[in-house]
């Protein structure tokens, strides 16, 4: 029978090998075990810092527990403060009966309104606002309700009748609109943009053949003509446009004229007579009144204005000689552009010399509506120079 204990020590009975092999997993157990226990000390986990962010929701809590506190605190006295104010506000007010259409300042001061609710009103009544009703007042938004309420009882509104713009009287007396003058006009009542087109209008030669033809001024309105037209009265025999308590119509030469002599016609100041001299010069002079919608600023209506108090003579302009020209004495002129002047100089080479102005058509560059505005200034002799 097999001994138990004999058995017991053989299993744990072990060659040289497998002792070593023990040897060895036990050392490596211990180098294990140690550096499991030495494994916190040599390498530190990294870790998040909440601090700040646990301190900043913090801060947040209390700043909304001291909002929450402040609310609580102003909801009780904020009624007591409504009703304190609303009990006090109309204090100033000193009622007695009164009409709030057009009612003096020192009224509305009498009443208790200050000086900016005032304001409010007769900016109102200034744009045509009236109070038809008592209402109406409680609609300015300057007075409060609490104001209006001690108003209310001494509103007493007349008859308001429809609004009327308010426009100038007419005071006509009998007048020829050929010859009344200007104070004439004034006189009468008419708007100053109504006695400009009169005037304008008889300046261009119009005449008013009947009543009728006054009435068709287009800045004149039908109820103010059938006011005017019982005293129009037109006297065939005078001289259409002419007014006798007027100055003669002034006539300008424009290619000799100065800047004062300029300064009579309308519209024209010291600046804008400058401007027409120094034009002149850069051209040489003007050939054709028309010539002066090319002065910087001048429009046709003011050139309408003035077209019939001017004259040209020609006969001072000065002339380029285009057989002797340079480019550079070409392109002095306003006119005369760059390539323009060449193209006259290369034609001119490829002839000789210029027999007369309308060879220049057959340059390049130069069409009919170009030649016919140079032409006036230039020249085949040094005579015309």
């Amino acid at each position: 029978m097999p001994n138990p204990l004999k058995q017991f020590k053989d299993y744990f009975n072990f060659n040289r090998t497998e002792q070593r092999g023990l040897s060895v997993l036990f050392i490596l157990l211990l180098l294990i075990i140690g550096l499991n226990l030495m494994m916190p000390y040599l390498f530190k986990p990294e870790t998040i810092d909440f601090t700040d962010f646990e301190s900043e929701i913090a801060k947040f809590e209390q700043q909304q527990a001291a909002a929450k506190d402040s609310l609580l605190k102003l909801s009780a006295p904020a009624k007591s403060f409504t009703q304190t104010s609303q009990s006090s506000e109309g204090d100033h007010i000193q009622p007695f009966p009164f009409d709030p259409n057009n009612l003096p300042r020192d009224k509305w001061q009498q009443l208790g309104l200050t000086d900016p609710q005032i304001d409010v009103i007769k900016n109102y009544e200034s744009k045509g606002g009236q109070f038809k009703t008592k209402n109406d007042l409680a609609k300015i938004y300057s007075i409060s309700d609490v104001e209006f309420a001690k108003l209310e009882p001494y509103i007493k509104i007349e008859n308001v009748g429809p609004e009327k713009k308010s426009e100038p009287i007419l005071t006509p007396i009998p007048f020829d609109p050929n010859t009344a003058t200007r104070q004439d006009f004034i006189a009468m009542g008419l708007n100053e943009s109504l006695i400009n087109a009169i005037i304008s209008y008889r300046n261009k030669g119009g005449k008013f053949d009947d009543a009728d033809d006054f009435g068709k001024m287009y800045t004149l309105s039908p109820e103010d003509f059938q006011t005017l037209k019982p005293y129009i009265h037109i006297d065939q025999k005078m001289i259409p446009g002419q007014d006798p308590f007027e100055k003669p119509m002034v006539v300008i030469e424009i290619n000799t004229a100065d800047t004062l002599d300029l300064q009579q016609l309308p519209g024209i100041g010291p600046a804008f007579a400058s401007r027409i001299i120094k034009y002149r010069e850069l051209l040489g002079g003007y050939h054709d009144k028309e010539q002066l919608l090319e002065v910087y600023g001048m429009d046709s209506l003011r050139y309408a204005a003035i077209a019939e108090n001017l004259t040209v003579d020609p006969l001072p302009i000065r002339k380029i000689n285009i057989n002797k020209a340079s480019i550079k004495d070409l392109i002095n002129h306003p006119y005369i552009e760059f390539y323009l002047a060449k193209s006259i100089i290369t034609y001119r080479e490829s002839i000789g010399t210029y027999k007369n102005l309308d060879e220049l058509l057959n340059a390049r560059l130069i069409y009919k509506e170009l030649f016919l505005k140079i032409a006036p200034y230039l020249t085949l002799s040094e005579s015309d120079t």
